[in-house]
């Protein structure tokens, strides 16, 4: 099915819906389902839920919550930003397997407990087909709150979206997918504000030389080894001497003696 065809039918789903609210991140997919959900029903509508924590960084906070003005919408339209405090989650913090379902769970019952107090009750999520074909925890809290997964629905996936969302002029649709902070740690590897902060520091650091959307990946046993993935259009700047020998400095004046680097890229 053509993605124009899909798109169709996303308006039709929405409009089913009659009145929603948008689990909005300010990613890719989030944003999209955001804007077709606006154009459909219109601001009475659409609650927009998004959820601020230590686990983002600042720059995604920042997109978030000026993706409206960037956009053209009315100062009037404002999301409901919901605070909050994931390391007094000791479930949580201790950083087990299933850490994204426990997450996910924990932010989804907090926004459907703010749609129930506006006597609303369809929750959007921005899943798309092609989320579905990796193991992500959080998919099974989705599903058990039972949350909307309309680009699930409508068979739309990630390259449909970017296609789409270029087309509406949307300027998120060339950014990098992004994850908290704390999937770059490992599992039973307690989750601090301190890891926190150096995590989002090195990928600040990398990203000022050039590396947008990378990921830094900790070591299991030690601070001082880490694991870059970098976007794939971004690799061969690594084969660059001068640049290479930047990112090495950058690190070792951050107290990290192993980088290795994914050949993957992501």
């Amino acid at each position: 099915m053509h993605h124009r065809d899909k798109a169709e039918k996303l308006h039709g789903l929405l409009s089913d819906f009659g009145r929603v609210a948008v689990a909005f991140s300010g990613g890719v997919d989030s944003s999209y389902l955001l804007k077709s959900a606006l154009d459909v029903l219109g601001a009475g509508n659409v609650v927009i839920l998004h959820g601020r924590s230590c686990l983002q960084k600042k720059v995604e906070q920042q997109r978030a919550e000026t993706w409206l003005s960037r956009h053209g919408y009315s100062p009037d339209i404002e999301p409901l930003f919901i605070e909050l405090q994931p390391l007094g989650w000791k479930e949580f913090v201790s950083n087990p397997e299933e850490r994204c379902y426990l997450c996910k769970h924990r932010l989804y019952k907090l926004f459907l407990d703010e749609l129930d107090k506006r006597d609303l009750h369809v929750l959007l999520d921005g899943t798309n087909i092609d989320d579905l074909k990796d193991r992500r925890p959080g998919l099974r809290a989705i599903h058990e709150l039972g949350v909307q997964t309309p680009f699930v629905s409508c068979g739309l996936g990630k390259a449909d979206i970017r296609e789409l969302s270029r087309e509406l002029k949307l300027d998120t649709s060339d950014q990098p997918s992004s994850s908290c902070l704390a999937t770059r740690i490992p599992h039973g590897l307690k989750i601090t504000v301190q890891l926190l902060e150096r995590i989002a520091a090195w990928e600040d650091g990398l990203a000022e030389l050039g590396f947008d959307g990378c990921r830094v990946r900790m070591d299991a046993k030690s601070e001082r080894i880490v694991y870059l993935q970098l976007i794939q259009a971004d690799l061969d700047q690594l084969f660059n001497p001068a640049i290479r020998r930047a990112v090495f400095r950058f690190f070792k004046n951050m107290g990290v003696d192993q980088i290795y680097l994914d050949l993957a890229g992501r």
